[in-house]
């Protein structure tokens, strides 16, 4: 809560970046703003941090904090399937589903009253491979039989292209016609021949299994595969090179981009066997979640890798920050698997990394899809790995397949249990961001909100407040205000209150369309508290030791604002009889001590007032001030009274205070050396000490008996008297 030139100043610099258009800027105004601002603070959310612990309905987060409005996810008619291994569409608009564990492949009609029929029912427990090669031909591959079958007649039987062939585990067409399938367990590229439609083997590697197969624009093969991660480059006749030597243990998928790029995902299971076979088969602990699924030689499925529940959510931003990725692949972690992006120069760059196994990716308008087992993520990458978005979580639902659509829309293969669901091209017509709830630690008012956005034609961002005194959001809490998206008519108010939450409501006309959000800030100020004084302390001169004259005070105070607001102090003074308080210093200070000079006072009971005040932080009509009053406490200039009488030899001596106890005193005899003496009852603890002095001896004749004594305050006293001594 600063002076008004202050709030004046904020106000100009926010109309000055509204000037500027460098951004869509709008307000909500929230309450009216009293006339004298105090310190402003400010709630700003930006970037993934900021927006991460929002609450999202129908909006994405990408990992440089973007909100956009996300893809619905529309339903197919159920499937009656374990898992969907693979997905195609024929130039009817037809999809087909390889499945598994009955080893069936399904077709869905493009009507929107179709459902699901079987094309084709295998002796094999899974398909595991489609491809559309022309018109409504799709080819099937088969595990553990390793068969391959033509859909247009499902009652032709299935093709074996060698005895050694157990899996077909992925299949790849040319421009030409040619087939190409990528199998196991001896790592080998087979190719099909379009003219004679006779199977040749095109590629013997040194790994177990050749795991995916795409053709490069320049008619080269890539194939994935397991055990060491590598992805090879194979001619036309049958010459490979290796690519890239993955950190993960599997090349799962391979995709060519829109923008000319090869992209590759991994899949490598969490775990020290998983290196060495896909095969693996052990029973889960409790809790364990499945990651993967493989075929075992018998035709069953094996779940060759599980993760506590606890590790299952991938976690999004372990990707570098440079844009377009990382050119120097970092080491894997169990469990982390990635996407490599392969330029023309062939570089591999990571442009994404998460906790999970990556079965499924598909290139769609200007955008690479990956699909995460085993949580059901689908994330986004555009701008060559640079702009990475989770676009959707799925419950309960391992994504492996995607197979994107002409129209933009992308056809979706789960696991556990199978289902087929689409992911729209179109955006969310309306959705919403609900942040979490603001604690301003104490009851507050809120001034404007503003948000930097993006918002094309037909797109648009509104803001609403609240504001409530709990924690959490309840019946005591205001209600929404209206939505504001024009800052020059924000008439929207919230009360006054310690806790404060907003809700960002994004829209389109425009289904082709999304507006952005990238940042919100609040601007509020605590409602004014008084300061407060913890402790006024202040020396206690009866405690001293008379060593030194006690005529400067050091007087010391605690204070605090609960605003944390910039406090100044004053001190008065009032002595026992005064009518009224009396100034100490001529101007309040800042520092937390006074040095008080007590010359000038008289000696008695006095008090100190310490008046704390927020004024250098606040308006006058809006200061607050705190006073604390001292115990009394005296202060002393006159020295004590020293008296002494003389009889029978011995000397009576009374010294007499009258504000601080006597500390200490001594005698002299006709001058001689000073000597310590002590009280009667041995002790210097009172206003008045009587001291008895023993004079027997001493030489006939008159001496002078000298005494001097020392208050507690340092103020010496001092008496004298005759000793007349006979013989």
């Amino acid at each position: 809560m600063r002076r008004r030139a202050r709030a004046r100043a904020v106000d100009r610099s926010w109309k000055s970046s509204r000037t500027l258009g460098t951004s869509a800027l709008a307000a909500a105004v929230l309450c009216a703003v009293a006339s004298g601002w105090a310190k402003v603070e400010t709630w700003r959310q930006e970037g993934p941090t900021g927006f991460a612990r929002a609450h999202r309905e129908g909006v994405t987060l990408s990992e440089e904090g973007r909100v956009r409005l996300a893809h619905p996810v529309v339903p197919t008619r159920p499937i009656t399937a374990e898992r969907v291994w693979d997905l195609a569409r024929t130039d009817s608009g037809a999809i087909w589903a390889a499945t598994g564990d009955s080893g069936k492949v399904f077709k869905l009609e493009p009507r929107a009253d179709a459902s699901w029929t079987p094309a084709l029912e295998t002796h094999d427990s899974q398909v595991l491979a489609l491809a559309h090669t022309r018109d409504e031909h799709v080819l099937a591959g088969t595990g553990p039989g390793g068969l391959i079958f033509d859909l247009a007649d499902p009652k032709t039987p299935g093709v074996r292209i060698a005895p050694s062939v157990k899996y077909i585990w992925d299949l790849a067409v040319d421009r030409g016609g040619d087939v190409y399938a990528a199998t196991g367990p001896e790592g080998q590229l087979w190719k099909r021949s379009h003219s004679d439609g006779r199977w040749s083997l095109l590629y013997d590697s040194k790994m177990s299994h050749l795991l995916c197969v795409a053709v490069a624009p320049d008619g080269a093969i890539i194939a994935g595969s397991d055990r060491e991660g590598l992805i090879y480059r194979i001619t036309a006749a049958g010459s490979a090179t290796i690519v890239f030597d993955a950190p993960q243990s599997e090349v799962r998928s391979l995709v060519w981009g829109g923008d000319g790029a090869l992209y590759a995902g991994t899949a490598a299971e969490a775990g020290p066997a998983a290196r060495t076979s896909p095969f693996l088969s052990f029973e889960p602990s409790a809790g364990a979640t499945l990651v993967g699924a493989r075929v075992a030689a018998s035709g069953r499925v094996v779940r060759a890798s599980y993760v506590p529940e606890q590790q299952t959510r991938p976690q999004p931003g372990a990707r570098s920050n440079v844009p377009g990725g990382s050119a120097a692949p970092r080491p894997a972690s169990p469990g982390e698997n990635a996407v490599y992006r392969f330029a023309a120069d062939l570089v591999p760059r990571e442009v994404f990394r998460v906790k999970g196994m990556i079965h499924a990716m598909a290139w769609c308008q200007d955008r690479l899809l990956v699909g995460v087992a085993p949580d059901g993520s689908i994330h986004e990458i555009r701008n060559e790995g640079a702009d990475v978005t989770l676009a959707v979580k799925l419950d309960s639902a391992q994504i492996l397949a995607l197979l994107a659509e002409p129209d933009g829309n992308v056809v979706i293969g789960t696991g556990d249990s199978a289902s087929v669901r689409r992911l729209s091209a179109r955006y969310e017509s309306s959705a919403r961001l609900v942040s979490e709830v603001k604690d301003a630690r104490l009851k507050s008012r809120f001034g404007g909100v503003r948000w930097d956005a993006v918002t094309p034609p037909g797109t648009s961002i509104s803001v609403q407040c609240r504001s409530g005194p709990v924690s959490e959001p309840d019946e005591t809490w205001s209600p929404w205000s209206a939505a504001q998206t024009d800052p020059a008519h924000a008439a929207a108010s919230t009360p006054a209150g310690r806790y404060f939450q907003y809700r960002a409501i994004l829209a389109t006309g425009d289904p082709r369309q999304t507006p952005e959000l990238r940042s919100i800030s609040l601007a509020y100020r605590t409602i004014n508290l008084a300061p407060e004084i913890a402790r006024l302390d202040i020396p206690d001169l009866t405690a001293g030791d008379g060593a030194a004259r006690q005529v400067r005070l050091s007087v010391r105070w605690d204070a605090s604002d609960p605003n944390e607001d910039d406090l100044s102090y004053a001190l008065k003074v009032r002595k026992d009889g005064w009518p009224d308080w009396i100034a100490l210093g001529s101007e309040p200070t800042q520092e937390k001590s006074y040095s008080w000079d007590t010359t000038p006072f008289p000696s008695g009971k006095y008090r100190l007032k310490l008046i704390a005040s927020d004024r250098r932080s606040n308006s006058p009509e809006e200061t607050l001030a705190r006073e604390r009053e001292s115990v009394p406490f005296v202060v002393d200039h006159d020295p004590p009274a020293v008296t002494a009488t003389v009889r029978d030899g011995k000397a009576s001596i009374l010294i007499k205070d009258q504000l601080v106890r006597i500390a200490s005193a001594d005698y002299s005899l006709d001058g001689a050396t000073w000597t310590p003496i002590f009280p009667d009852d041995r002790l210097f603890d009172a206003l008045e000490e009587r001291v008895t002095l023993d004079l027997k001896g001493l030489k006939p004749g008159v001496h002078v008996l000298m005494v001097r004594a020392v208050d507690a305050a340092g103020n010496t006293g001092s008496g004298d008297v005759l000793v007349e001594s006979r013989p």
